[in-house]
């Protein structure tokens, strides 16, 4: 059993002192005297005893032998053994001055006497007498060794005010492979390019056609040689001995994923330009075969009707507003199959298959139209090069990297205005209301109509009119599907959908400020994490939503609290909102040690920072409890106090629908730093408090830090390496703990812990409180009431979840005892300590 101690301040022979025979005769051989704790029902000859200050700790330990010594049955007896030379000294009894020497002056010179060294011997010992030497006091059967050993002090380090971001520098080898491949990929799109253009040549061509395929053959030269002209002149760049800076790799990284991007939009337009050419054929071949009824159904007929209406020879980078929406439109209303998209050559295995019986030129056409109208060919299969313009950084999008999502749309135009657009409907709410700038309400802006986001370039005013004359069921499923069932409500008037528009939070499709996003909007006003009962409540939420995609899959992501969070980052961030943003473009899954929920964890590349996988109750907590958090994070930052809560620096709902694979998803995801940045951790503890359930088997020999130990882990730890800290770092620990704790129980939190590594390259101990998000719902009360019957075990210890201000101090007093503080010189001389 682990007993907690105190700090005792002891003046020699006055307050709290004893002499040392006194000590002897009534803590160490008295055969009545018992622990202290109530708890303990250990015999002493069993305890540890330690006193520790500065940086030493005098261990006593209680030894029972078989016999006393012959003749000295009723004296006290004291004799030295050097534990490195293993001398011994003579044994004699302890003489009457040594009796009546002050325990605390005893105290001192083993911790502080280490110049002292033992009397001129036959054998000489250089070694210290109160360090290096165990020294034994006897009586009867009874022997107490005093030890001196010195104690590792471990410095605490709660999460630092501002969070740093060390930029991640792509390899120049890696950024040459890159740009060798994405050579090839150029290669091999423009032979597919050319392969479909001799296709469409003819004997029959007139000279108007004839001229117009050789500039339609001219300009594919000269975008393939623009292609390849930057990717070699981005290789000498690299090859040469002036590109070696952090600034210059990254500036080549990121203008590689633009010139992908870039790339994607020369297929989309010579998709679009050998559709249109195909047609053109098609049609000109029509009247050499008379159409039999039916021949054509409906549904081609008016795919043909929209591909003529289409834009002709757009050029790609110029016309990005464009071909933004008709893609948009079209992916909408057109399943993949039926999208006008180029491929590379595939196998023959996995051609499409040709079109069978009718007149041989029609067959033969509707193998040409197979062969255009297929999948666009991926620049990398894995990743999504969307097509809009980026405000800050590039982004590639990855499905299986659910950050890149949440990157792309911090990067991207539309999320700059939407946070532009909240900004200008809270000022306008205060001046309508009265109310101050930093009022509560002030951070939840009221809107009663979508917010309209400026046209992007290229021009919309076409597009949104035909967008206002298409039906909208099928956006309207797609923001069903990410905004969860609660959309699936009961079918609106058109007096109560405008008056709901807008309740939900601010949305904006990327690339379209169309009716199709208003609309989804107000079919679907509510969320089941936000939804509210009073017209005011929908009427003031400040969260942002993005819709992108591509010709294959279709993004969608709701940025809760999108201005809150933007200007606490821009409090809390010591690198900018573009190193942010970088550093979320990349993550991978993250195995979290230790967790039951079940939840799926991400770390970003560079391992700055933690994407976990929320639950809805706790979405819903957090959207209750997030207006309070941004005031406490701000305010300690800013007041310069210690926190110790991880930072969340964002919470998002992301998803996607990929038409290629038939794969979908939806997450809630929180983004939180990760405290154990650039640090290598020997053990880490998750803290409760609680005794419940709080063990882990670890396996014999196995290194600690391949789990996550919990709090009996730690105090079965202790008994023998207890975690000492100096006196300043236990006033931080304490206060940090103290007011996060009070801040959380105020808010009905509970089942947080303290997150603890220790770092033995820098002997610190790395904390910081997660997990808290869940409040005090009817669930966790049943919880409570159940376990605390026993009826599920736990041997009659306190439940892990009790109420919000029981769980607080049981928390507070278990990180109290679990941290021990040692005293020097100093202890008592400043405030707090």
């Amino acid at each position: 059993m682990w007993v907690s101690t105190g700090i005792v301040t002891m003046e020699f022979y006055g307050k709290n002192d004893l002499t040392l025979g006194i000590f002897l005769e009534r803590y160490c051989f008295r055969p009545s005297y018992q622990c202290p704790s109530m708890f303990c029902d250990t015999p002493m000859v069993h305890h540890i005893r330690r006193f520790v200050h500065g940086q030493g700790c005098v261990q006593i330990i209680l030894k029972e032998l078989d016999s006393p010594v012959p003749g000295y049955q009723h004296t006290i007896l004291t004799y030295s053994w050097c534990r490195i030379c293993k001398q011994v000294t003579p044994v004699v009894a302890l003489s009457n001055e040594s009796w009546s020497m002050s325990f605390a002056k005893y105290l001192e010179l083993r911790f502080y006497g280490h110049q002292y060294t033992r009397r001129a011997n036959a054998e000489p010992c250089g070694h210290s007498i109160h360090h290096d030497y165990h020294q034994y006091f006897s009586y009867n059967q009874m022997v107490a060794s005093f030890s001196y050993s010195p104690i590792r002090l471990l410095e605490v380090c709660v999460p630092l005010p501002k969070i740093f971001i060390k930029r991640q520098v792509p390899l120049k080898v890696s950024l040459l492979q890159d740009l060798k491949d994405f050579f090839q990929k150029v290669s091999q799109v423009y032979l597919a390019v050319d392969e479909r253009l001799a296709s469409l040549k003819t004997d029959t061509f007139s000279k108007t056609r004839e001229e117009k395929m050789e500039d339609i053959f001219a300009q594919k030269e000269m975008e393939e040689g623009e292609f390849k002209s930057w990717t070699e002149k981005m290789q000498a760049r690299l090859l040469s001995s002036s590109m070696e800076t952090p600034q210059q790799l990254q500036s080549v990284f990121e203008s590689l994923i633009a010139k992908k991007q870039s790339l994607c939009e020369v297929l989309q337009a010579w998709n679009n330009r050998l559709q249109d050419l195909f047609q053109q054929e098609k049609g000109r071949k029509r009247p050499s075969v008379p159409p039999s009824p039916g021949r054509l159904r409906q549904g081609e007929e008016s795919k043909i009707s929209a591909m003529d209406a289409s834009p002709r020879n757009v050029s790609p980078g110029l016309q990005n507003g464009e071909k933004e929406d008709r893609f948009l439109a079209t992916l909408s209303s057109q399943g993949s199959t039926s999208s006008p998209h180029l491929q590379l050559p595939t196998p023959p295995d996995t051609a499409p298959e040709q079109a069978v019986g009718g007149p041989p030129d029609l067959d033969t056409a509707s193998s040409s139209e197979d062969a255009v109208l297929v999948t666009v060919v991926q620049v990398d299969p894995d990743k999504h090069y969307l097509m809009y313009e980026h405000e800050r950084v590039p982004i590639a999008v990855c499905e299986k990297e659910p950050s890149s999502i949440i990157a792309f749309a911090l990067s991207c135009k539309e999320y700059r205005n939407a946070l532009e657009e909240l900004s200008k409907a809270t000022l306008r709410s205060s001046a309508e209301e009265g109310l101050p700038p930093n009022s509560t309400l002030d951070s939840r802006p009221k809107s009663s109509s979508p917010i309209r986001l400026p046209e992007i370039s290229g021009g919309q005013t076409n597009r949104t009119a035909e967008a206002e004359q298409q039906p909208t069921k099928k956006a309207s499923g797609m923001l069903s599907f990410f905004r969860g069932t609660a959309g699936k409500s009961p079918d609106l008037s058109s007096q109560k959908r405008e008056t709901l528009r807008g309740a939900d939070s601010a949305y904006y499709q990327v690339g379209q400020t169309g009716k199709e996003g208003t609309e989804n909007q107000g079919i679907e006003p509510q969320d089941e994490v936000d939804g509210g009962d009073t017209q005011k409540k929908q009427l003031t939420n400040p969260h942002v939503e993005l819709q992108f995609s591509d010709a294959n899959a279709k993004f969608y992501c709701r940025l809760y609290y999108a201005g809150e969070f933007h200007k606490m980052r821009e409090v809390i961030l010591g690198s900018s909102e573009e190193d942010f943003i970088r550093s979320l473009s990349h993550s991978s899954p993250w195995q979290a040690r230790g967790g039951k929920s079940g939840a799926a964890f991400y770390a970003t590349e560079d391992d700055r920072f933690i994407l976990k996988q929320m639950p809805r109750l706790e979405v819903q907590s957090f959207l209750d409890f997030a207006p309070h958090y941004f005031n406490y994070i701000t305010n300690a930052v800013q007041q310069k106090r210690p926190t110790a809560l991880a930072k969340i620096l964002g919470v998002y709902r992301i998803g996607y629908k990929n038409s290629q694979n038939n794969t979908e998803k939806k997450l809630d995801l929180l983004v939180m730093e990760n405290l154990f940045y650039g640090r290598k951790m020997a053990q880490v503890f998750d803290l409760k408090g609680s005794l419940r359930n709080r063990n882990v088997k670890t396996d014999t020999g196995k290194e600690s830090c391949d789990v996550v130990l919990l709090d009996e882990n730690l105090l079965k730890m202790v008994r023998d390496n207890p975690l000492y800290i100096r006196s300043h770092s236990k006033a931080v620990l304490r206060a940090s703990i103290r007011s996060d704790s009070h801040f959380l129980s105020s808010h009905l939190i509970i089942d947080y812990s303290l997150l603890v590594g220790r770092d033995d390259t820098s002997n610190e101990l790395v904390v910081g409180i997660i997990d808290y998000i869940r409040t005090f719902t009817w669930d966790k009360k049943l919880e409570m009431v159940v376990k605390s019957t026993g009826i599920l075990g736990g041997q009659g210890k306190m439940p892990t979840v009790v109420s919000p201000e029981l769980y607080r101090t049981r928390f507070c007093e278990a990180m109290d005892k679990y941290f021990l503080m040692v005293p020097d010189h100093w202890t008592g001389l400043g405030l707090n300590c």
